[in-house]
Formats: structure tokens, C-alpha cells, sequence
């Protein structure tokens, strides 16, 4: 039998690509916006009346926006930081990248996009009253909670060693204190 050769990983890139930022706004579209405004459609819109949102369903729209703001200001960072520190394409959008981010919104969360992403989704299940968003929120919570940041944060140990450890007892995994 035959060993198979060890990949090695792509080199480290110090550019940021021109089809980053469409590619990410396609994803973030399809993800937060046409994703949920589709789900909407399978459920009674709660609170809404002859087809409009009551002022109850529209400050939902202000946790949508909170939620792109910090996900563009996330990606400010990363765009700042990859091509200093250098990073590559991996096999899983979940692997650990080259750098570690200690400032901005990573101060007070070690995953400000995911809480973005929580943010957006609970925003539109306020806007749409949607039982349907609501549950996609509830399978996009389940697995950032129990597969997603754990594998990363796993990489992260492993990678990033010492440095990670401290920055995890200084900053909560999601918001507030971390706990000791």
C-alpha cells in the first residue's frame, strides 16, 4: 500500500483580493437578506396589516443595521490585518487565520461577526414576525454554539497557543465578561 502524500498548505498571501468584498457582499445577501425575506414567506407575518410592518416590526431593522455595521467593520480589520500578517485560502471557511485581531470590536467578543450575524437574523425575525426566520435563526444559533466556534477556537488554541489563552480569559466568547 502506497503512502499518501502530506499536503502542505498553500504559501501565505499579503494581498487582498479584488473579488473579496463582492464575493463577501454576495454572500452576506444571500445569507442575510434574500435567505430570510424567503423564509418569511413560509409563515404568518406577525404584527403586520394589509401587507405593511407595524412601528413594532420596524426596529427590527435597526438590529439588521447594527449588525452589517459590525460585520463591515470586522472585515475593515481583517482587511487591515491579512495582508501585514498574511493568510491563505483554506479548506473550510472555519479555520484559524494567520493573526490574531485584539482591538475594536474583538475586545468585547471573541466573535463579533458571529454576533452580527445572530443580530441580523433576530432583526429580521422582529421585522418579518416570522416564525419561519425565527427558526432559521434558532439552526444559525445551534450551530455557531456547538460546531462552528468550537472547531475554530480549537484551531485557534493550537495555533495561536499563549497569545489565544490570554486573549481568552481578558474577552467573553460572545459579549460581556469572560467567564473565569
Amino acid at each position: 500500500m502506497r503512502a499518501m502524500p502530506i499536503a502542505t498548505p498553500s504559501p501565505l498571501r499579503h494581498d487582498w483580493p479584488w473579488w473579496a468584498f463582492p464575493l463577501q457582499a454576495l454572500g452576506l445577501f444571500l445569507l442575510h437578506g434574500a435567505l430570510p425575506f424567503g423564509l418569511s414567506r413560509l409563515s404568518t407575518r406577525h404584527g403586520w396589516s394589509a401587507g405593511h410592518p407595524s412601528l413594532g416590526n420596524w426596529s427590527g431593522l435597526l438590529l439588521v443595521a447594527g449588525g452589517i455595521a459590525l460585520i463591515a467593520w470586522a472585515i475593515a480589520l481583517h482587511r487591515e490585518a491579512a495582508p501585514r500578517h498574511g493568510w491563505r485560502m483554506e479548506k473550510s471557511p472555519f479555520e484559524p487565520t494567520q493573526y490574531l485581531i485584539v482591538r475594536g470590536p474583538y475586545r468585547y467578543t471573541r466573535n463579533p461577526i458571529y454576533v452580527a450575524h445572530l443580530a441580523i437574523w433576530i432583526g429580521w425575525t422582529i421585522f418579518y414576525g416570522s416564525a419561519a426566520v425565527g427558526i432559521g435563526l434558532a439552526i444559525i444559533w445551534h450551530g455557531l454554539v456547538f460546531l462552528v466556534v468550537p472547531y475554530e477556537e480549537r484551531g485557534l488554541a493550537r495555533e495561536r497557543g499563549e497569545a489565544y489563552a490570554e486573549y481568552c480569559r481578558r474577552v467573553a466568547r460572545w459579549i460581556g465578561r469572560p467567564a473565569r
